[in-house]
């Protein structure tokens, strides 16, 4: 019953995300937070402790290099200060999927989600106001859909891969 409530509070809270990141391109803390521990916590009881800290460990190594990757692309090749590159918020939503999910289903949930974040970006951008990427938001939205998807149909254990 509890795992069954925090899923359902964990999709209220992406999707408070999501809307807030489209709205304002501004996402109160204290969601992250709440998300940041509901998933970690579902991530921890699915597996033994040995794995989920190995997970973590490897995921925030893989975000750490991305984020590297990132501020020296930003300041040699786009001449932009790192925060004009990336919000805060988008870097907060990478450390929540990062301790989320074991290694396997992080990897494929992150690069899945960049990548509909950008297709989904192409698609609205005409109709946004503020020509930014909401990529918070967007990530949010695929992985409420992806939980929502996979808790209904059961494809597969994601705490398993």
């Amino acid at each position: 019953m509890l795992q069954f409530t925090i899923k359902i509070l964990v999709l209220f809270v992406l999707a408070t995300i999501n809307y807030q990141d489209f709205k304002e391109r501004k996402v109160y803390v204290g969601l992250f937070l709440l998300a940041f521990c509901m998933l970690t916590f579902l991530h921890y009881s699915e597996v033994n402790t040995i794995q989920f800290y190995t997970a973590i460990a490897i995921n925030g190594s893989i975000v750490l290099s991305i984020m590297g990757v990132l501020y020296l692309y930003s300041k040699w090749v786009l001449k932009l200060e790192f925060k004009e590159a990336i919000g805060v918020g988008d870097f907060f939503f990478f450390a929540i999927i990062a301790c989320a999910f074991p290694t396997g289903s992080f990897l494929v949930i992150f690069s899945s989600s960049l990548i509909g974040a950008l297709c989904l970006f192409m698609i609205v951008k005409n109709k946004l106001k503020d020509k930014t990427i909401p990529l918070a938001g967007l990530q949010a939205l695929f992985l409420g859909l992806l939980l929502i998807t996979n808790w209904i149909f059961n494809f597969t254990n994601l705490y398993l891969i």
